[in-house]
Parts: structure tokens; sequence; C-alpha cells
């Protein structure tokens, strides 16, 4: 009874009009307190913990609500003020100022920066990543070129961690000091991973027991690219980089040859 499906809307889908069909889908962060307004159900919920796919929680989920608004006041955003929407910092990249993985909304005023975001997306199509449009927002708004909204970066601590390397998850399963949230790396990174340890790493975040390992019925989070299609990728990520000024910052990242780092497939 607190699981709801909700059906996608037609005209939320836009088909065949992004360069990489994945937008469409991550384009429904930004459509997610409308589709709350659609079940009543949901009336009475004010904030939102939006997460990605490959995020898996590892402790009390009630430490990350109650950690991130005494330091960042999610739940108490001004009702006078701009509208705001809350994001972890990226540790992985020195082009995006926020992983768009995990997202605090307030049902009433974060509205102005979701719509934002989705007219970068809409205005972008060659993007093949949701967190350039987001660049693209954070830009304007620090020109003054769009106002309403702001977004906040919030410190890590120990609310979230991340494999982007073995050694990282192997030495969060040795000392078993595992954060709120740990956000797998579905994309390029994973497929140097060995089986064996990220089917341990996540069978302990479960806290599978030994008889439930030996079934092999849980716990198999392996999600490795194809040659083919990371090769489609990379290729696509080419010729949405050809598209954009000679000023606009990924143009030095296309000269560094760093598309397994920004543009690894996946959530």
């Amino acid at each position: 009874e607190n699981v709801i499906v909700m059906q996608s809307k037609d005209e939320d889908m836009m088909f065949g009009y992004f360069q990489n069909e994945a937008i469409k889908y991550k384009r429904f962060k930004t459509l997610i307190p409308k589709y709350f307004d659609s079940n009543s159900k949901l009336e009475d919920i004010q904030h939102i913990y939006y997460m990605d796919i490959d995020m898996m929680m590892a402790a009390p989920f009630e430490h990350l609500v109650e950690g991130l608004d005494e330091e960042h006041g999610t739940e108490s955003v001004p009702a006078d003020g701009d509208d705001m929407i809350f994001m972890f910092k990226d540790p992985m990249s020195d082009l995006f100022v926020v992983n768009s993985g995990f997202i605090v909304m307030d049902r009433k005023k974060s509205s102005r920066c979701l719509d934002l975001w989705r007219e970068e997306m809409d205005a972008n199509p060659t993007f093949i990543k949701d967190q350039l449009s987001l660049n693209e927002m954070v830009t304007k708004a620090k020109s003054g070129e769009t106002s309403g909204c702001q977004i906040v970066a919030m410190q890590h601590h120990d609310f979230l961690d991340y494999t982007e390397n073995e050694k990282r998850m192997i030495k969060m399963m040795d000392s078993g000091d595992y954060p709120v949230l740990v956000h797998l790396y579905n994309s390029c990174k994973a497929e140097k991973f060995s089986d064996e340890k990220t089917e341990a790493f996540v069978n302990n975040i479960l806290m599978l027991t030994e008889e439930e390992r030996a079934e092999h019925k849980f716990g198999k989070a392996v999600i490795k690219p194809s040659n083919e299609n990371w090769a489609v990728q990379e290729n696509a990520a080419s010729k949405a980089v050809s598209t954009l000024p000679d000023d606009h910052p990924l143009k030095a990242v296309e000269e560094l040859g760093e598309f397994d780092i920004f543009f690894a497939l996946g959530a």
C-alpha cells in the first residue's frame, strides 16, 4: 500500500525528440510535483526525495532527512523567498557543479527550478545528459538571465558515497562503515569491477543471510554496457559537443578526450 505506480502521460514522453532517448525519462525528474498533484493519495506530501535507480540505502534514511534539514534547511524553505531544489555536490566531475541523481524538492517551492531545468532540456535536444541542461540553468541564474530559483549544493558528509572505483567499494565493505546512500556506478566504470566483489558489496548492503546469498536470487547488480552501445554513446557525445559554441566549457573536455568520465552510460 506504500507503493504507487503511475502511468506517464503521452504529452510528457516526447518520443524521438532528444538525440539521447534516455533524456525523455530523465526529464520526468522535473515533472514529479505535477504527477503528485494528479494523485489524491499524495495530497498531504510536501517534501519529495528523488533518487536515481542506481542508488542503494545502506543506513536509516531518517538520519539523512534530519541531517540535511539541519544543515541546509531542506524541509524549511521560506514561503516568501525563491523556489529551491537541493542536490549533492558532484565529486567526480569538475564540469558539473551538482549531481542530479539525488534531489530534495518542496512540493510548493520547487516548481520554478524544475520548470527552468525542463526548458533547458527541451531547448537543447542534442545534450545527452540532463546535467548539461542543469549546467546551463545554473549559468543563466548566476548571470541574472533567469531568476526565482536557487540550487543548493549540499555536502556529502556521511549521507552519500560513490563507488567510483573498486578500492573504495572494498574499503566500505572492510570497515562496515556505510553512508545512508551508496550511488553505484551503472556505467563504463562498473565494467572494470569484479563481479564477485560487486555482488558481495551489494549483498552486504542488503544484509542478506548466507542462505539468501547462496540462492543468488538477490543482489545481482552488475550492469555492463556493451562495446557497441558505448560506441554509440561516445559518438553521440562527439556530435553533441560539435554543436556547442567555441567558448563552451565542454569544448575543452572534447580536446582532453575524457568522454569516459562525463558521458558514461546509465542514470
